[in-house]
């Protein structure tokens, strides 16, 4: 019969033998791990992988997020800085952010661009050819490229950068880099990166056990962890690490007891992931004396397809009032309508904006506002003084309330049509973003602030460079800059 499963970690000394070795084995393999397998690559050539799945795993999306002036930037003529970038993503990504993991991530950011390029992922470096997708204007000039507003070659603008507040604290630059097929000149998304980042590092060298879930730490009479223990097919596995250990596990989003505890406002929204995605790694660690922190939040994704269609619509909530400039990054309106709105949206558009969409059958549609009030259980004149307020201002080209910009303000007028977002195709999902502590180097830490010897961790297992905010790609950028950074600092011993 197998032993109980369990968190607690395994003393080396009831380790009999070992099944297999390396200088430094890691824990998951997707963007997180595959970066950390070639970051202990650098440092040393025995680096084993090991993967629960069949496997590689991931869901993410193609887009990276950096800035400082890269090529791609310089190529369409955006003059970014890394100062610029730093102070967007400190008042984008928070508060609460790790300010000394942002200030070299910025600060290392063009270098980032540069291994990402070598490492094969083909980040685009000039503008569209002629006759490409997305060289075809649409919808007045915007273009949505993946739920994005297209900047040009392989650039979008991916966290609200154009919007208020950002665009009244920091010039805005579009930092959203598209990975492009060389050979059809297509931009690449669904796992484009992880594929690129998984084949740079077997052709590498680094070894790969998959179908092993590991399942507890080991740790010697120091309490620093020196492998891990697993089963494959029911029969135990231990494999020993002689410099370190790296969790690249994923976050906790398909883990309802976890979500339950430390954030229940996400157990009303679907979930943004893989099943794999169940937080054992952070409890892992947590048995070994880690610490975990902004366990709280989360990206939450209002996904409106295409989300600037809607821009010049409004958004209310449960008491008919505007909530958030609907011109902004989708991951703050989905983050304000669940945290702060109890998870209820409604989009109000008039014919004209309706027909961009048409493609979605209206939850309520009516010839007057008074009527609407009544079919979706609004409060009477609620909606009415929402939307005569709205129009007044934006018949001039202003929005006092919540700064929407000019290129969207349009006032609305009858036959009106309602999407009440909790019935839509595409609802509100999420993924979490609170994990362990870690030190820029990846170093696991105790509450104290000391680290636990010998274990590392990168990726949505860490609470990372996001923490009360989001912008599309800064999760490939963070799961990609601070994994290889965790390979190398196992690899090193640290």
């Amino acid at each position: 019969m197998p032993e109980p499963l369990s968190t607690r970690p395994r003393k080396a000394a009831e380790v009999p033998s070992w099944d297999l070795e390396a200088d430094v084995v890691i824990v998951g393999f997707s963007i997180s791990g595959a970066s950390a397998a070639l970051g202990a690559l650098e440092v040393t050539g025995d680096v084993l992988a090991v993967e629960r799945g069949g496997g590689p795993e991931g869901t993410c999306g193609g887009i990276i997020y950096l800035g400082g002036g890269t090529p791609m930037q310089k190529a369409m003529g955006f003059d970014d800085t890394t100062e610029e970038m730093y102070a967007f993503l400190l008042a984008a990504l928070g508060p609460g952010v790790d300010e000394a993991k942002l200030r070299v991530y910025c600060d290392e950011s063009l270098l980032h661009y540069d291994w990402l390029v070598r490492q094969g992922v083909p980040l685009a470096t000039g503008p569209d050819e002629e006759g490409t997708m997305l060289a075809s204007p649409e919808d007045d000039g915007f273009i949505n490229v993946g739920g994005q507003e297209y900047a040009g070659g392989g650039l979008v603008w991916t966290g609200g950068e154009q919007a208020y507040p950002f665009s009244a604290q920091v010039r805005p630059a579009p930092r959203g880099h598209i990975p492009r097929d060389p050979d059809s000149d297509e931009d690449l998304f669904e796992g484009a990166v992880l594929k690129c980042l998984v084949r740079a590092a077997e052709q590498a060298g680094v070894r790969t056990e998959y179908n092993l879930a590991v399942q507890r730490l080991v740790v010697d009479e120091n309490d620093a962890v020196v492998g891990v223990e697993g089963r494959r097919l029911g029969s135990l596995v231990r494999v020993r690490a002689r410099r370190g250990v790296a969790l690249t596990t994923g976050g906790f989003i398909y883990n309802d007891e976890m979500l339950a505890r430390h954030s229940p406002a996400m157990l009303a929204v679907s979930k943004l992931g893989h099943g794999g995605q169940d937080g054992l790694g952070i409890q892992l660690a947590q048995a070994a004396g880690a610490d975990a922190i902004h366990m709280d939040t989360a990206d939450i994704t209002l996904v409106l397809t295409p989300p600037m269609s809607y821009a010049r619509g409004i958004l209310v909530n449960a008491l008919g009032q505007r909530f958030i400039n609907e011109d902004t990054y989708y991951g703050r309106l989905g983050a304000e309508a669940a945290f702060r709105q109890g998870a209820i949206a409604y989009v109000i558009l008039d014919e004209s904006t309706f027909l961009d969409t048409s493609w979605r059958r209206p939850s309520w549609a009516a010839d007057s506002l008074a009527e609407l009030e009544t079919e979706m259980g609004l409060p009477a004149g609620a909606l009415q003084q929402t939307v005569a307020y709205y129009n007044r201002h934006a018949e001039r080209g202003d929005d006092p309330l919540f700064h929407k910009a000019k290129r969207w303000l349009q006032p609305l007028a009858p036959p009106y049509a309602v999407l009440d977002l909790r019935e839509q195709t595409f609802p509100m999902s999420a993924f979490t973003m609170g994990g362990l502590r870690t030190a820029v180097g990846g170093e696991v830490l105790r509450p104290d602030g000391s680290p636990v010897g010998g274990l590392f961790a990168a990726g949505r297992a860490t609470s990372g460079l996001a923490v009360s905010g989001y912008c599309s790609g800064i999760s490939l950028g963070d799961c990609s800059f601070f994994g290889r950074r965790a390979g190398q600092s196992a690899a090193t011993g640290r």
